[in-house]
């Protein structure tokens, strides 16, 4: 009987097992609570996307302090330390074909922008006008989040539970989703995400497709192509996506300060017990 033990799938052998595979635990329920989780904080925007200060306000603390800043970077943060840096190559994180993965990221960059101007450019586009370049710090901001938590640990975790076809899948849509709140284009951005998730898997390195490829089409497509962009093309939204990165900024080093601390204290408590024990043997 023939038994095919692999496959040539994006552009490198894949076990097919891996393709698909039936192995739920603990992990799969976190990924995918975190996931609905993301999706109620997309949904929770919607009563708040007037232009008031309240709404403003609002959105800040909904979209960018919980979602990007607790989901994207304490939660995952905290999920690495519980299993180990190793985690991060699956998550997509590493050295792992670094080179080919930039010459590919810009070079999908170049395609990707190609195709979009000779689709056409619309008439009047100022490409460096203050407000597209306030709303291209956001996007690009809020790819660090996609990124870490989308692609790379929801998909990580799908992966590592359902395989790699059905990981693209559920992981797309949960990318389609995240965007309820503000950006409700479920089918066409669930096609990006597949084209993400998958591009993804010819090297298995994020950078493959961030911060090129991935910018290129969310800048076009945010600030060109959907009206979500002129929420963004303001200097709040500047201003709360340095916020995020001081915020994040804090998180690191707090997490490098506690680090050091905890060392000292680990060593004063063996200094401690050496000492107990010595005056027990006198």
């Amino acid at each position: 009987m023939l038994r095919i033990r692999s496959k040539f799938v994006f552009g490198e052998i894949i076990e097919v097992k891996e393709l698909f595979k039936w192995k739920l635990s603990k992990d799969t329920l976190i990924a995918a609570a975190a996931g609905i989780v993301m999706i109620a904080l997309s949904l929770l925007m919607l009563p708040f996307s007037g232009d008031s200060t309240r709404d403003t306000i609002a959105s800040f603390l909904i979209r960018d302090v919980l979602m990007i800043f607790g989901l994207g970077i304490i939660f995952v943060s905290l999920f690495v330390d519980k299993k180990g840096k190793e985690i991060l190559s699956d998550i997509g994180f590493s050295k792992r074909k670094l080179k080919l993965s930039l010459v590919l990221d810009v070079l999908l960059a170049a395609g990707l922008a190609g195709i979009f101007i000779k689709d056409g450019i619309p008439e009047g586009t100022d490409f460096l006008c203050i407000g597209n370049l306030y709303a291209a710090v956001y996007i690009l901001t809020a790819g660090i989040f996609e990124m870490l938590f989308i692609y790379g640990f929801l998909r990580m975790s799908f992966e590592k539970a359902f395989g790699i076809i059905p990981a693209i899948l559920l992981t797309s849509a949960f990318y389609s989703f995240h965007h309820a709140g503000f950006q409700p284009e479920f089918l066409h951005l669930f096609l990006v995400g597949l084209m993400y998730c998958s591009v993804f898997y010819i090297t298995r390195n994020m950078l493959i497709i961030f911060p090129f490829f991935w910018g290129v089409g969310a800048l076009w497509d945010v600030i060109i192509s959907s009206e979500a962009g002129e929420g963004i093309k303001n200097v709040e939204s500047f201003v709360f996506a340095l916020i995020i990165w001081l915020l994040i900024l804090g998180w690191f080093l707090y997490r490098k300060v506690r680090r050091k601390t905890n060392a000292v204290e680990n060593i004063d408590r063996d200094h401690g017990d050496s000492d107990q024990r010595r005056e027990e043997c006198v």
